[in-house]
C-alpha cells in the first residue's frame, strides 16, 4: 500500500465563498488520491491569512489552496515564503479585482477547474516583492507582495474605499473613490532603480508590480512577468487632456494589439510619453516621496508613508496552477 504523504489544507475567507460548492470541489479532486483527510481553516477579522497559513505548514500540508481575495492570498503567500516551506499554493479566486489568479490564467468562471488545478496543476516558482517601509511616523515594517504596490493616487482609493460597499458593488467601488479624488493631486517623487542615477518624477501614481496586467486587460507594466527575477515601474503623471487620451491608448490598444509583435514593441517605446507613461525594471527600486505619500500592496493599504525601497526575492514561492 502506497504510503499517505499529501496533505490539503483550504484557507477560506467564509463571507466570500460557497462552502459547500467548494467542499464539493475539493473531494472530487482528492478523491482516489494519497491525500490525507483536507484540512479546513477559515480567515475571521483578526486573522486574515497568515495565522491560517502557518497552521497548515505545521501541520505538514504540502497543497495550500486559499479561497480569498488578493489581500488574503497576499498574506498567505508572505507566510509560506517566510517560513521557508516547500508547500505549492494555489488560488480559489473569490475577491474584487483577482489580479493574480488573472495573471496566472485561473480559469475565474469554473470553481472545479480552480481546485483541480490547484491540487494536480504543475507547481512553478514566482518572484514575490519586498516593500521595507518607513512609515509618516518613522517606524519600520517590511512587507511581501505578490502583485503591486502603489503609491499615490491609486494607494489612496484603496485606503479610501469603504470595505462594505467594495464588497457589494466591486471595482465600481474603487471608481466612485477615484471620482471623489477630483481633481487630481500631482506629487514628485525621487525613485533610484538599482544603481542608476536616481531621478524625479512627477506623477498622480507610481506602481511597482510583479505582474502586468489588469481587470479588463489594461497594463501599465505590459513586460512585467511573475519570474523574470525584476520588479517592473510605471511612472503615470498625465497632466494635458491628450495626454490622458494617449495612456489610456496605451494600455488599452497599444497593449492588446499593437505591442504583440516586435516592431510593434519598438513603436510604443519609441514613442513614449514620459509625461504620461514611463516604465523602467529592476532588482531594487528605491523611492522617496517629496511629501508623505499614500501606498497600497495588493490592495490592502498600508497608511501613510515617508520612503520605502523595493527589492525582489527570486523564485521565493511554489504556486499550483
Amino acid at each position: 500500500m502506497a504510503k499517505t504523504t499529501a496533505q490539503a489544507a483550504v484557507i477560506f475567507y467564509p463571507d466570500k465563498v460557497n462552502l459547500p460548492k467548494l467542499r464539493k470541489a475539493v473531494d472530487a479532486a482528492t478523491a482516489g488520491t494519497d491525500f490525507k483527510t483536507t484540512l479546513w481553516l477559515k480567515t475571521d477579522v483578526k486573522n486574515t491569512g497568515a495565522k491560517q497559513a502557518l497552521d497548515a505548514i505545521a501541520k505538514k500540508s504540502t497543497h495550500i489552496l486559499v479561497a480569498g481575495g488578493d489581500g488574503t492570498i497576499r498574506e498567505v503567500l508572505e507566510a509560506v515564503a517566510r517560513s521557508g516551506s516547500q508547500a505549492s499554493v494555489g488560488v480559489i479566486p473569490s475577491g474584487t479585482g483577482n489580479v493574480l489568479a488573472r495573471n496566472l490564467g485561473v480559469e475565474l468562471n469554473s470553481l472545479t477547474t480552480q481546485v483541480r488545478r490547484a491540487i494536480s496543476g504543475i507547481a512553478h516558482p514566482i518572484d514575490l516583492g519586498i516593500a521595507r517601509i518607513i512609515h509618516q511616523d518613522g517606524t519600520r515594517d517590511e512587507r511581501l507582495f505578490a502583485v503591486m504596490a502603489g503609491l499615490g493616487l491609486d494607494a489612496k482609493i484603496m485606503l479610501n474605499t469603504d470595505p462594505a460597499k467594495k464588497r457589494r458593488l466591486g471595482w465600481i467601488a474603487y471608481v466612485e473613490t477615484g471620482l471623489k479624488a477630483i481633481p487630481l493631486k500631482y506629487q514628485r517623487m525621487l525613485v533610484q532603480v538599482d544603481s542608476r542615477e536616481a531621478r524625479s518624477v512627477r506623477v498622480v501614481t507610481l506602481l511597482v508590480g510583479n505582474v502586468g496586467w489588469l481587470p479588463g486587460r489594461l497594463s501599465m507594466m505590459p513586460d512585467a512577468a511573475m519570474d523574470d527575477g525584476v520588479l517592473d515601474v510605471a511612472a503615470i503623471g498625465p497632466f494635458h487632456f491628450w495626454q490622458w487620451i494617449d495612456l489610456w491608448s496605451r494600455v488599452t490598444i497599444g497593449n492588446n494589439v499593437v505591442r504583440v509583435s516586435r516592431i510593434g514593441r519598438k513603436l510604443l517605446d519609441a514613442t513614449a510619453d514620459v509625461k504620461t507613461l514611463e516604465n523602467m525594471a529592476g532588482k531594487k527600486i528605491w523611492i522617496s516621496p517629496d511629501e508623505p505619500v499614500e501606498l497600497q500592496l495588493d490592495g490592502d493599504a498600508v497608511g501613510v508613508i515617508a520612503e520605502v525601497e523595493f527589492e525582489v526575492r527570486p523564485r521565493a514561492v511554489l504556486i499550483r496552477s
